[in-house]
């Protein structure tokens, strides 16, 4: 007697040509009923066995027992948080309970289930573009260079610095500041508020993040920046041109502090900066900004917490429990040397001639307040290199799965997904004042402001253009 996966690679192999194809049960119960021949019994049987073991896998996955998975799962030390079968409102108070707590440290394996009326398991997802956000930012993740966002920041510093001068051209193009932020500083630029959420707010995930943002999916930050300078890209006053360039010198100034702060703070484990109230977000971005001016060097990717020695002949509980942070200390040197050195070689003449920079303006003061700061960030980084955390290095094999799109970051790999939208938490009234006749009032303004457009078009074709749309 062969056993189900057997049953299931010899009909894999006997019946390539319709492995591909979707096959409904019912359908070959009826081709049996026309063909009640052998031969079609015989040509559908391991088909047949196929589909009834994967829905009788599918079956057992629903309806595993929930106290013992529940109960295995906390014996090893994982952190379950069960989900009952509840009203939507009160499912939303939970999820805004679960998405706004701090379960544990990051690495800590924590979950959520959900168990329905009929006492099927399921993960607890996060939907709304969850996924596709989920995959960007480990995109960004891998690929983010503190490195280069720190050798860039003199540079905005000089285009800032250079606003106002003798021959009204700024230190870099609006142009050539629009090509540098969208290809070359675009992974230092991108998902700004969505690392300070994670890292200094101490969100648990980004479907977390999704939740608690009311689905803020878009950059806003870098799409300011982008509008910012193409439009001074194409004004046709140089006074607008130099005011737009400085605001997007300022813009993405903030943004990449903010990128590098964010992570210096969660490696320097400073904790975190979360409360239920209005303020809290403007302290986790001056916290940020605050870290990125003040220590930048300890987001590089290769800081990082170790012995002095190889790992790879260093002993387990050394690595885990006699960090010096000597390694690290070494990486934010070579990266400071690398920075100043870049600085020095711009600040050339000959070498701002070739590629056409202006970097004289308010020379002397820019180049004594970077040498200021250079030296006493670099200082600064190198004091906290000893607060790197070790415990990282080498870990145990999880027993979850690490997965953005749950709650708390982690699931159990071994049942179906239950998916909630956080629209169910954001869908509600802008003014619920206004239950009563907000339609009327929707219609009046919908339609005031369509009468405007209309107005406008009027006059354009009856020779009277107007300079604003209010001019009757």
């Amino acid at each position: 007697m062969y056993s189900s996966q057997q049953q299931i690679n010899q009909f894999r192999r006997q019946n390539q040509q319709y492995v591909n194809d979707s096959v409904d049960l019912s359908t070959l119960n009826d081709e049996e009923e026309s063909h009640p021949d052998e031969q079609y019994e015989d040509k559908y049987k391991d088909e047949k066995l196929a589909i009834n073991d994967a829905q009788s896998v599918r079956y057992t996955a629903y309806t595993m027992d929930t106290k013992s998975i529940v109960t295995e799962l906390r014996n090893v030390g994982v952190t379950v948080l069960s989900l009952e079968s509840l009203s939507t409102t009160a499912m939303i108070h939970y999820m805004d309970a679960v998405t706004s707590m701090r379960l544990g440290e990051a690495d800590d394996e924590k979950c959520v289930l959900y168990t329905d009326r009929m006492g099927r398991v399921f993960n607890v997802v996060i939907s709304g573009g969850t996924e596709g956000l989920a995959k960007a930012w480990s995109s960004i993740e891998a690929s983010y260079s503190g490195w280069i966002a720190i050798s860039f920041l003199p540079f905005l510093v000089r285009v800032i610095a250079s606003y106002g001068s003798d021959n009204d051209q700024m230190a870099l193009s609006p142009l050539l500041l629009l090509l540098i932020f969208g290809f070359v500083l675009h992974n230092e630029t991108s998902k700004a508020w969505l690392s300070i959420s994670i890292f200094v707010r101490g969100t648990n995930s980004v479907g977390s993040h999704v939740w608690r943002s009311g689905g803020l999916m878009t950059d806003y930050p870098r799409l300011a920046l982008f509008i910012t300078l193409a439009l001074a890209s194409t004004a046709s006053s140089s006074l607008i041109t130099n005011a737009l360039t400085i605001a997007g010198a300022i813009i993405g100034c903030l943004i990449l502090l903010c990128s590098l702060g964010s992570r210096a703070w969660q490696k320097a484990d400073l904790g975190f900066i979360d409360a239920d109230n209005l303020i809290t977000p403007i302290l986790a971005i001056f916290a940020s900004l605050a870290a990125g001016i003040c220590f930048p060097f300890m987001a590089l990717n290769s800081v990082h917490s170790g012995t002095d020695g190889d790992d790879g002949n260093t002993d387990v509980e050394k690595v885990l429990f006699h960090k010096s942070g000597k390694r690290a200390r070494q990486h934010v040197t070579f990266a400071s040397f690398f920075t100043a050195l870049i600085y020095l070689f711009s600040d050339i003449q000959a070498v701002q001639d070739a590629l056409g920079f202006q970097f004289s303006t308010h020379r002397g003061v820019v180049n004594f307040s970077f040498g200021i700061w250079i030296f006493l960030s670099t200082i600064m980084s190198m004091a906290l290199c000893h607060r790197l955390d070790s415990s990282t290095s080498k870990k145990i094999e999880p027993f979850l799965h690490r997965d953005e799109t749950s709650p708390v970051g982690w699931i159990v790999p071994s049942i179906p997904h239950i998916v909630i939208d956080p629209s169910l938490s954001r869908g509600k009234m802008i003014f619920p004042c206004l239950s009563y006749g907000s339609d009327v009032i929707s219609t009046i303004l919908v339609g005031v402001a369509a009468f405007l457009i209309l107005w406008s078009g009027v006059k354009e074709m009856h020779g009277n253009p107007g300079s604003a749309f209010w001019e009757f």
